[in-house]
């Protein structure tokens, strides 16, 4: 049924080790949680949390630890949108939205849209820099520094406020008008370059074939 399916054959794959992958790692944890909530250990929406929380962790390792860059952007929209189901059960419907909206589905499709237009190979790999120690550093210290804020924080009673998209608006178009201008000028940055690379990319590719005719001819 798989092959049916108009998709090339890399993401065939990625259907059926992924799915495979998922099947296995969430079952147990899947039953585990039911059990704890049926025992009264946990609640609906700590069952939903723990889910969240197994999917954000798989996915920050998944986009880290693939190879492969389109992999590893498709790991990070399954980060992206265990965030967002963070995001719902703090009862902020309106940035679960943003996230799945802008990270979820306008940064990773720029991102894969800059793979397609330069090019890159049908497999592309990643290839390990020196930088590797220093972003693990750096993990650990951001990871240490979140973990102590949350273990120091005083965490009350959750209240849930209604608040009209009117406020949200002019909050975002009025206050924040200078960031969300900064992060629209990052992505057409961003997507103009992919498109000069691959301009550049497909000139060099008619060109060399110019050069071997008339080298031929001479």
């Amino acid at each position: 049924m798989i092959d049916r399916l108009p998709l090339p054959a890399q993401f065939d794959r990625l259907i059926i080790a992924g799915g495979t992958a998922v099947a296995l790692v969430m079952t147990p944890i899947l039953v585990v949680l039911l059990a704890l909530m049926i025992g009264d250990e946990i609640s609906a929406a700590e069952l939903v949390f723990w889910l969240a929380f197994t999917v954000i962790v798989a996915g920050a390792l998944g986009t880290v630890l693939l190879s492969n860059i389109v992999h590893a952007a498709l790991a990070l929209i399954a980060t992206l949108l265990g965030v967002a189901a963070i995001y719902l059960l703090l009862a902020t419907e309106f940035i679960a939205l943003v996230q799945i909206l802008v990270y979820g589905g306008g940064v990773v499709i720029l991102i894969i849209f800059g793979l397609m237009m330069t090019n890159a190979q049908a497999d592309p790999i990643v290839s390990d820099g020196s930088q590797k120690p220093f972003a693990a550093i750096v993990g650990l210290l951001l990871g240490s520094i979140f973990i102590a804020a949350a273990i120091d924080a005083e965490w009350g009673a959750q209240t849930t406020a209604v608040i009209p998209f009117r406020d949200f608006g002019a909050r975002l178009f009025r206050d924040f008008i200078v960031p969300v201008i900064i992060v629209g000028v990052l992505l057409d940055i961003a997507l103009s370059g992919a498109l000069i690379n691959a301009r550049s990319s497909s000139d060099d590719d008619e060109a060399e074939p110019a050069s071997e005719e008339s080298e031929a001819a001479s």
